[in-house]
């Protein structure tokens, strides 16, 4: 009887340590936090739990004899085969998947935390290869680009119950054909340039603020050391010269997507949507989304609750905030902006 409790024990514990170990980034500790674990369970469950601890962090593999890592080896074909397999069941599987592709600070974590709640879905990751979709920052890759990629799109296909997820990512025709494939429903958000350049300043003094001089900030934002001793004219400016051009790409490349007929998405005005009538707002996610009456009622309701804003990353929830910009910082924005006017309508980015 002990021992059958041992093993209940045991066979408990594995959820909350693969949760834990996707959260760690040094693969010293990975490794060996992970055998340690691994070595607790009897050999003939060797492969499944070394199999599990593997899919949870993507810097962890078992260390093996040589002769027992040729008995599994996987070839081409195997490969093939298995992606295969994998392609079909999650592009075939019933679920409700959404992409909330964001322009930063356009309040896309309040947008994603409101979905997951009224339609019960989890949060999915798809830039990273991880189990848990908000280890990617712990796991140092805030500073990559956040394009979906298709490991990851199979892994949240295979779940069997949906996501929400939500990543700062432009778009392409490859892209757009790949979400098509997995059955992806695109949100678009994006906010005028001068109030995310003032709102992104918030944000990263905010994060420097415990220990500003660590190294480890670079890879958040960015932006230099001595970025929090600046004043604020020369921060503005340093964030207008390495965001602007991102942000009107971003735009522009799903304008352009959907224009060639590869998405049908729903577009979320920072100013104009977010913070106008919630009720429209819900309305218009959820015929997006297909989802029914009471789902469309629970949406309005989160949107409406402004609790625990500051988890859910919404700063002031004003729009104008970029009217105090010195000059030369205004002046930059629109002349980077300004070279791409003949490649789509950037008002709602810039003003007319």
């Amino acid at each position: 009887m002990d021992n059958l409790a041992r093993q209940e024990n045991l066979e408990q514990e594995i959820r909350p340590f693969l949760t834990e170990i996707s959260m760690l980034d040094d693969p010293a500790l990975v490794s060996k936090r992970c055998h340690a674990f691994l070595y607790r369970f009897p050999p003939e469950r060797g492969l499944e739990i070394a199999s599990l601890l593997t899919y949870a962090n993507p810097f962890f593999l078992p260390e093996i004899p040589a002769e027992s890592a040729r008995q599994i080896a996987a070839d081409l074909e195997l490969y093939a085969e298995t992606v295969m397999r994998a392609k079909l069941t999650a592009t075939r599987a019933r679920q409700l998947n959404v992409l909330v592709a964001c322009a930063p600070k356009s309040a896309p974590t309040f947008i994603q935390d409101a979905l997951c709640k009224a339609l019960n879905l989890p949060v999915g990751g798809l830039s990273t290869a991880t189990m848990d979709a908000t280890s990617g920052s712990m796991l140092g890759a805030n500073l990559k680009e956040q394009e979906p990629d298709e490991l990851a799109l199979i892994r949240n296909g295979l779940n069997m119950r949906g996501y929400v997820a939500q990543h700062h990512a432009r778009c392409s025709p490859y892209l757009a054909r790949l979400l098509s494939a997995y059955k992806v429903r695109p949100i678009i958000t994006h906010r005028n340039i001068l109030d995310t350049i003032v709102s992104m300043d918030d944000m990263v003094m905010e994060w420097r603020a415990p220990n500003a001089a660590a190294s480890v900030y670079y890879f958040n934002d960015g932006m230099p050391g001595n970025f929090h001793t600046r004043d604020r004219d020369d921060r503005l400016m340093m964030l207008a010269q390495r965001w602007t051009a991102w942000l009107v790409q971003f735009y522009i490349s799903w304008k352009k997507v959907e224009q060639m007929g590869l998405i049908k998405p729903v577009w979320v005005s920072y100013e104009t949507d977010f913070l106008g009538d919630k009720q429209l707002l819900a309305a218009r996610i959820s015929a997006h989304l297909g989802v029914d009456m009471a789902a469309t009622a629970r949406l309005a309701h989160a949107f409406e609750d402004r609790t625990d804003a500051g988890a859910k990353r919404l700063n002031k929830g004003v729009a104008g905030r970029g009217q105090d910009v010195p000059v030369k910082v205004r002046e930059q924005v629109l002349r980077i902006a300004g070279f791409y006017r003949d490649e789509q309508d950037i008002t709602p980015l810039v003003g007319a």
